[in-house]
């Protein structure tokens, strides 16, 4: 089978990954010029400051799938989630908005969290390599720019910088507007898709030359709606640094975006980790970034188009996932249900 994948982020290399393993010729197009999306993002310095406070589930699917690929050891050490302050709510509460990058999420079932093992960057090159190795061709730098079904409705080709390439499916992993871009070139309904709405946050990540939020692992104000957290380990300090005097610190809003958003953190950490500003070593700020692609409540049927050949996948897809985790579970769940669908 000649598969396309549209989209280089979490979701469409997990899904390139399990195509290629499934028997199909893959093709993986991305039009920025690297693999990897938003994670991608770090520091050149010596120290690791991955964007935003993500940590890692250790039984998620992102981990089970570089286990099943082999990858080198992934987890880092494990991270304190008894130790986190909850102010104004309960630790329930905090580790379930943690878990989910959500104030108003349901409780869920508090997974073990790990700090990845060279940062968020790392897995993601360890993600690339196996493409690599499964003989996935990467396309990078160019666009997709519409798909073509043929007269039976199927999937026919995908036309990529001018050129229409043959293919039996393909695999939509980019945000809900390009994804409802594609589907209408194809004269195919996206009203669900076009519900979908951004949820955006202000975003601080900062190393530290001391441990103001000693002796918490974590902080999170109900009222403000910003949650904090120590991911501090030995690989993501200068060498020759003592890591229990130092703070990789990462804090978001969870309840907006904009200036007074990111100095609303800034005023947090200055009430809850005295002094932070002036052992500040290397910071990363930003007034937007985007945090969700949709509200939980607006995700969309990832086959719904399944009898075109298409598949859908990312964080706007219905997983009972969140994050990165959500992005692997609907790439890998999208080949496999393009494969019984041949």
């Amino acid at each position: 089978m000649r598969s396309i994948v549209i989209g280089g982020g979490v979701a469409g290399l997990a899904a390139a990954v399990q195509l290629a393993a499934d028997g199909s010729t893959v093709l993986l197009v991305e039009s920025k010029d690297t693999l990897g999306g938003r994670v991608r993002m770090r520091d050149s310095g010596s120290w690791i400051l991955d964007p935003g406070l993500h940590l890692m589930r250790r039984k998620g699917p992102l981990n089970q799938l570089l286990r099943k690929l082999r990858a080198p050891r992934v987890l880092g050490s494990r991270w304190n989630n008894r130790e986190i302050l909850a102010i104004d709510s309960d630790a329930s509460q905090a580790l379930t908005a943690l878990a989910t990058m959500s104030m108003d999420a349901e409780v869920i079932k508090i997974p073990e969290f790990v700090i990845p093992r060279g940062g968020w960057s790392s897995l993601v090159g360890r993600l690339i390599v196996s493409t690599n190795q499964m003989d996935v061709m990467l396309d990078v730098g160019s666009s997709a720019e519409a798909l073509v079904l043929g007269p039976d409705g199927k999937l026919a080709s995908v036309r990529i910088s001018g050129n229409d390439i043959e293919c039996d499916e393909v695999v939509l992993a980019v945000p809900p507007s390009e994804t409802s871009r594609l589907l209408e070139s194809a004269g195919l309904d996206t009203s669900e898709l076009r519900r979908c709405t951004e949820q955006r946050s202000a975003a601080l990540d900062v190393a530290l030359e001391g441990k103001p939020m000693r002796p918490y692992s974590g902080l999170f104000d109900a009222n403000r709606g910003i949650i904090a957290i120590d991911a501090t380990a030995e690989d993501r300090i200068p060498e020759g640094a003592d890591s229990s005097a130092c703070t990789i610190l990462h804090a978001v809003s969870l309840t907006g975006d904009g200036p007074e958003a990111l100095q609303d953190i800034k005023e947090f950490l200055d009430s809850r980790c005295s002094g932070w500003r002036n052992m500040a070593a290397a910071r990363r700020s930003t007034t937007s970034i985007m945090l969700h692609p949709c509200s939980r409540a607006e995700r969309v049927d990832g086959l719904a188009f399944l009898d075109h050949g298409i598949a859908l996948a990312g964080c706007h897809i219905i997983s009972e996932y969140h994050l990165s985790d959500a992005a692997v579970d609907t790439g890998r769940s999208a080949a496999k249900a393009l494969k019984l669908n041949r």
